[in-house]
């Protein structure tokens, strides 16, 4: 997915806590807009305490998390 696109998905106007989809099987949650940093070829996701760096052309898809209640 490229830059422009993956911002689109995961920062929309107004903020919708998201989940992406890589092609490894893997997911990140993406609860607030602070929590993901997207750059031209990878992206910074906060998880715990620290932060994982993911390729954006291994990202599947993006979808909404819909919150149980």
């Amino acid at each position: 997915m490229n830059q422009e696109d993956l911002l689109r998905a995961v920062k929309p106007q107004p903020f919708e806590p998201s989940r992406i989809h890589l092609s490894n099987g893997a997911t990140f949650d993406i609860p607030h807009p602070d929590f993901i940093s997207v750059g031209p070829r990878t992206t910074a996701i906060l998880v715990g305490e620290s932060h994982q760096i993911i390729s954006n052309i291994h990202v599947n898809y993006v979808e909404p998390l819909v919150k149980a209640g």
